[in-house]
């Protein structure tokens, strides 16, 4: 277990049918690595992300509804052993990640709705001399609900795919 600092700021805004949402942070946390001799894993120095989120969700007509998003991260290692990786991304930051979703009411049949997702991440590194990267991703989701009453009760069946296009991709580089 460790202790990170976060320091945060932002804005709401409730537009009526659209709600915005914009902050700034910054995020100092241990950094770790391990030790190409020893093979030991330990903390060595600290990883500093500031970054921007943006964000919205609502309703466009009375049947759509959407929720998106995007964040600007800068990860960055800070006072490591001799200072030997100070300065080089972070493992496992993307510099961008973005997401957009909907769900739409159909008309023609009554509490079934669909819904789509898209999520975007950025190439990231995964190791502290950012020497290894990982590629950036897309993903497609895809899924249905409906809902109906029975004796009286209410009633929800959910169906989901997610990555729809069967893409590899790496979820996390830790």
């Amino acid at each position: 277990p460790y202790i990170s600092q976060q320091y945060e700021t932002g804005i709401k805004v409730d537009w009526g049918s659209v709600i915005t949402t914009a902050s700034l942070f910054q995020i100092t946390q241990p950094s770790g690595t391990a030790n190409a001799t020893t093979n030991i894993y330990s903390a060595d120095g600290q990883q500093r992300n500031r970054g921007i989120e943006l964000s919205a969700t609502g309703k466009l007509t009375d049947t759509v509804r959407v929720l998106g998003g995007v964040t600007l991260l800068d990860g960055r290692l800070t006072s490591t052993a001799n200072g030997i990786y100070d300065g080089n991304k972070a493992p496992g930051v993307p510099d961008v990640q973005m997401n957009i979703g909907a769900e739409w009411d159909t008309p023609f049949l009554r509490g079934l709705t669909l819904s789509g997702r898209a999520i975007y991440t950025s190439g990231q590194y995964y190791d502290n001399a950012n020497l290894q990267q990982l590629p950036d991703w897309v993903r497609f989701d895809v899924g249905a609900r409906y809902t109906f009453d029975l004796n009286g009760k209410p009633v929800t069946i959910r169906a989901n795919v997610i990555n729809v296009g069967n893409k590899g991709y790496w979820a996390s580089a830790t």
